[in-house]
């Protein structure tokens, strides 16, 4: 196996574990935790797509353009994470 392809195959596998951090965080904990962690695996994905090798992190756009919106959004959610558990639970 090249050192592309295991590098390709690392970054899908990173990805998918966030995912389902993510989920297992919304599910265990709360929605605030999930959205926090989901700005933190954002800023790591806008960190990869400005350090790693274009063969690696397959481009949608151009570089600055990606990394720019994954920080964005990333920053984005920080913010909104307090607010992650606002709405006010059912009760009977």
């Amino acid at each position: 196996m090249s050192s592309t392809r295991a590098a390709r195959l690392a970054f899908k596998v990173f990805l998918l574990l966030a995912v389902a951090a993510v989920c297992g965080l919304a599910v265990a904990v709360s929605a605030r935790a999930a959205a926090t962690g989901l700005a933190v695996v954002l800023g790591a994905c806008a960190v990869l797509r400005a350090l790693a090798p274009v063969t690696v992190v397959p481009p949608a756009r151009s570089r600055r353009v990606d990394v720019a919106l994954l920080a964005l959004a990333a920053l984005a959610l920080l913010y909104l994470a307090p607010w992650g558990d606002a709405l006010p639970t059912a009760t009977r």
